[in-house]
């Protein structure tokens, strides 16, 4: 009996971790001012809300917000500053949450494009404005 109601609560788990919210992270990629990186998601029910807090504290203010997306990626072209280091965390409509490695933006050609203003604004289709370069991608 107590095998048999084991076995059909962990069946009953199945179906929840196979939709579980996971966030893909970029590891083995530089994150370089001025190139755009794809972040993407899997799993959860949209819309979903993209957020880079500072180092690996999840409960501080963002220093990104890239507002609700209904899709399951989005294209960032880099405006942070070198040195800084950043954790990606994705959330969705039940409040479910993911988070990424801890990622820091490396040297690059160009800083002109450093922006300090934390809301990027929504994106219905999940991407920004295309850039010029390499896209790095979560993985």
């Amino acid at each position: 009996m107590k095998f048999t109601t084991t076995f059909a609560a962990l069946v009953a788990l199945v179906p929840a971790l196979a939709n579980a919210l996971t966030i893909n992270t970029m590891a083995v990629f530089d994150v370089v001012p001025l190139e755009p990186v794809l972040f993407s998601w899997s799993g959860g029910t949209a819309p979903y809300y993209l957020t880079l807090v500072p180092q690996t504290d999840t409960n501080a203010s963002p220093i990104k917000n890239f507002g609700e997306q209904q899709g399951t990626s989005y294209t960032w072209n880099v405006d942070l500053g070198q040195g800084t280091s950043f954790t990606s965390i994705i959330k969705d409509s039940t409040g479910a949450t993911a988070f990424s490695d801890l990622e820091t933006v490396v040297a690059g050609t160009n800083s002109s494009c450093v922006n300090t203003a934390v809301n990027e604004g929504s994106s219905q289709t999940g991407s920004a404005p295309a850039a010029t370069g390499q896209v790095r991608y979560f993985r």
